[in-house]
């Protein structure tokens, strides 16, 4: 007997063997795999604990979820559990080492989890910007002034400044008050 898992996120049925569980791999798995490879600061090994914490999910019978973010939540805390196991069997710590220095890693992790998100959404709102603007504020965010950005668009100095001051507005517009500062 073949039995088809799913779960379901805000009531829909998703099974995982659909192309929306696929969409939700592939939303979710960067994230997952950065912040696994910052904690275990071992790219290899962040790849396998967040394919895992998928495989996790994907075992599971039935999963209900009020929304994605709670999804979101749950993976998050399984790649959290994953890695403490792996820093645990390798550094030989105790469960009560571990304990007396959880509160640190709950906020580092916590930070973590917040940056990739704040990353996410920037480059989201980024990715929807003219081609133009997505090249200078992406070369701006790796350190590039505005006489290099004019030098690789091929464009005036003048032009790198109006595209930019343009797409901050944008930004701002599109992120609200959530974190640009520009």
């Amino acid at each position: 007997m073949f039995l088809i898992l799913n779960m379901r996120i805000s009531g829909k049925k998703i099974q995982y063997n659909s192309h929306e569980f696929k969409v939700i791999f592939e939303r979710h798995f960067p994230s997952l795999y950065l912040l696994a490879s910052k904690i275990l600061q071992n790219e290899q090994k962040g790849k396998d604990v967040a394919q895992e914490a998928f495989i996790k999910l994907w075992e599971k019978d039935v999963e209900d979820f009020t929304d994605e973010n709670s999804l979101k939540a749950y993976l998050y805390v399984l790649v959290k559990n994953a890695c403490i196991s792996i820093i645990r069997k390798e550094k030989k710590i105790t469960n009560l080492e571990l304990e007396n220095g959880l509160s640190v890693n709950n906020e580092a992790f916590l930070n973590e989890v917040l940056k990739e998100e704040t990353y996410i959404l920037l480059h989201k709102a980024i990715k929807e910007l003219s081609p133009q603007a997505e090249q200078a504020v992406n070369l701006t965010l790796k350190g590039y002034s505005n006489q290099d950005i004019a030098d690789e668009l091929n464009v005036t100095i003048n032009t790198v400044k109006t595209v930019k001051r343009r797409a901050y507005k944008l930004l701002r517009k599109n992120l609200g008050h959530q974190f640009i500062a520009w």
